[in-house]
């Protein structure tokens, strides 16, 4: 795998939009024999459908690869699992100019968010139902991550050379395993670049908390894989950067075959081990 960092000698906003722009290889179209065979395995190797839904991210398939350890904790809403969900619509504000800062910006996606919580559609349990439901110190520590988190993303590129080109907050990619559909990869990108209209071809942006660690390789080239996987008529994405902003830290990561196979095989890993995990609990 090749992996790339922005020019030490550039201010960082410009060195990181540099290394997501660049011009590459057009790549080509993820291989149709290893989508084939990634489903078989997937849906041979997955957890019962009786076990509920089975969504596979980044984060599962790099825990897969830990010691065994308990089960993790229910999710629920709080201001940090929110902050993504409420502050790249935020950043997609500002860049827009519909909103003159994060703040405002932050303030006024949560005010949308609970506007539609109404809505019969909108299921309990939602952001929106927990929003008009939280209290006013509450709201204020949601708006206050969700403005940080557009902050660090309006901060570490020149977006006056990607407005036209970049797609901020598109919806993750998902895919559905053919023979399991009860099980989805879905990869967590923020940005989308279109390097050539022409071509397809596009590169990813991924904003992680922390700093980069052994395991970017696998995150970056999931994130490539599932992306490939929801898009089958598109060519495979050119790179994916990581981005780290609480370290100053980036990585791109060229995406080629290799990507690919790597991710396949742990994806395959990662259903294997919740399989026997999802097994052990249900023999419990």
């Amino acid at each position: 795998m090749t992996l790339r960092h922005p020019s030490p000698m550039l201010p960082r906003a410009r060195g990181v939009t540099d290394l997501l722009a660049a011009p590459g290889v057009t790549p080509e179209r993820l291989d149709v024999g290893l989508r084939r065979v990634l489903a078989a395995r997937v849906a041979t190797l997955a957890p019962g459908r009786d076990l509920g839904p089975v969504r596979l991210d980044s984060y599962t398939l790099l825990q897969s690869r830990q010691p065994e350890r308990s089960a993790p904790s229910a999710f629920s809403w709080s201001p940090r699992t929110s902050r993504r969900l409420l502050g790249l619509p935020a950043a997609r504000r500002v860049i827009l100019g519909s909103a003159s800062n994060p703040i405002a910006a932050a303030r006024a996606e949560v005010d949308d968010v609970i506007a539609r919580s109404s809505a019969p559609s909108i299921r309990p349990g939602a952001l929106g139902r927990w929003l008009a439901e939280a209290p006013r110190g509450v709201l204020g520590s949601v708006i206050a991550e969700a403005a940080n988190y557009a902050t660090d993303l309006l901060t570490a590129l020149d977006w006056t050379r990607l407005v036209d080109v970049a797609n901020v907050g598109r919806a993750d990619p998902v895919w559905a395993v053919p023979g399991a559909p009860w099980v989805t990869l879905r990869a967590r990108r923020d940005v989308e670049i279109t390097l050539d209209d022409a071509t397809h071809t596009r590169s990813l942006l991924c904003v992680r908390a922390g700093r980069p660690d052994r395991t970017l390789e696998d995150d970056l080239g999931f994130v490539a894989l599932a992306d490939a996987l929801s898009r089958p008529d598109a060519p495979m994405p050119t790179r994916v950067v990581g981005l780290w902003p609480s370290s100053g830290r980036a990585v791109s990561l060229e995406v080629g075959p290799e990507t690919m196979r790597r991710a396949a095989r742990l994806v395959v890993e990662a259903t294997d081990s919740l399989r026997r995990r999802t097994g052990l609990v249900a023999a419990a």
